[in-house]
């Protein structure tokens, strides 16, 4: 199969599109999926049919068969309405024919709704989930759309799919990471232990007043390893003499500076954490992390942090907001090499 182009259903192309519809609601109840219900496609077959002449059942074809579909609709989801958003499309109903799943055809039909947005002169995307169906909402966050809440069930996220303009750096596709040199290079360790992960809310410095792991900048002739175990014990008055890096981070601003950071996981320390000129340390169960008084990115990479999964995240921030970001998996092996290399 050609690179799928997304096109505009045609009428004949809906019982096609909702049989897709119903074989992935079987599946997903089979595999205890709380997402769509069997029969529930087959009684929107007339709203489907609405949609198809209002234009916005897009689907992907294999020759002459119906392998993949969407809803793309301008009208706001009701889960929305405390979040409107002039620019925007919204994006449901995706589905892929079960014989094509893995073979990242779901991915390319969401890149595709991107290409449509942009040529429409739109500039968000958005989606949603059900909120107990976490490996789809880390499915939506790797590819770049950002969790905005839970309503009536349902986790929504969004993406900036048209540049910012006016600024140095406007998008993630304008950076070519192969060559892209960091202004400075930071570290964050997180003490994890029965359930609670040490964080801190940090009194001074770059991020002042958040909360985050302990941390700091990689000082000249350092590697980020020992400046990781240096700067908890700086910071909050522990030791740990372990620290694996599981999360790379790359930060590039829209004003042109940039930032390489690395995340890392220790599983025990010595030593009672307390207050200094730094920070403010605490134990929070990792379920009740305050994501909210965080860096927006923080969000999106801590769950792998806690499942050891080693990841990379790149990131467009914007007075210090995140614009955009992508996150990949990343060689443990290749990660480890780094964290041990001396920063000139």
């Amino acid at each position: 199969m050609n690179a799928p182009r997304l096109e505009r259903a045609q009428r004949d192309d809906i019982d096609a599109f909702v049989e897709l519809l119903e074989a992935a609601a079987q599946w997903m109840v089979a595999h205890g999926i709380e997402q769509w219900r069997p029969g529930a496609m087959h009684a929107q077959r007339s709203a489907f049919v609405a949609a198809q002449s209002a234009g916005e059942v897009y689907v992907v074809r294999d020759g002459a068969r119906v392998v993949g579909g969407v809803l793309l609709r301008s009208e706001p989801e009701p889960i929305w309405r405390d979040s409107p958003e002039p620019s925007a499309l919204y994006l449901g109903k995706l589905v892929v024919a079960r014989d094509r799943v893995g073979r990242g055809l779901g991915t390319r039909i969401v890149e595709e709704c991107e290409r449509v947005a942009r040529e429409r002169g739109v500039a968000w995307l958005r989606l949603d989930c059900v909120a107990s169906n976490e490996p789809l909402a880390r499915y939506y966050q790797r590819i770049g759309y950002y969790p905005r809440g839970v309503v009536n069930g349902l986790l929504r996220h969004d993406k900036r799919v048209a540049p910012l303009a006016g600024v140095a750096v406007g998008s993630l596709d304008a950076i070519d990471f192969a060559r892209w040199r960091p202004d400075s290079v930071a570290t964050l360790l997180f003490v994890v232990r029965g359930g609670g992960v040490l964080l801190i809310r940090k009194l001074r410095g770059h991020g002042a007043g958040k909360i985050n792991g302990p941390g700091g900048m990689v000082e000249r002739g350092e590697t980020p390893r020992a400046c990781a175990l240096r700067e908890i014990e700086e910071e909050v008055g522990v030791v740990t003499t372990r620290a694996t890096p599981l999360v790379e981070l790359r930060f590039q601003n829209t004003d042109g500076s940039s930032m390489l950071g690395f995340a890392f996981r220790a599983d025990d320390c010595r030593g009672d954490a307390h207050d200094t000129a730094e920070a403010v340390p605490f134990w929070c169960p990792i379920g009740a992390v305050p994501y909210d008084a965080m860096w927006d990115d923080d969000r999106l990479w801590l769950p792998y942090l806690y499942d050891r999964t080693p990841l990379v995240g790149e990131f467009l921030m914007h007075r210090d907001r995140l614009v955009a970001h992508r996150l990949r998996p990343i060689d443990a092996a290749a990660l480890e090499r780094a964290v041990d290399t001396v920063r000139g």
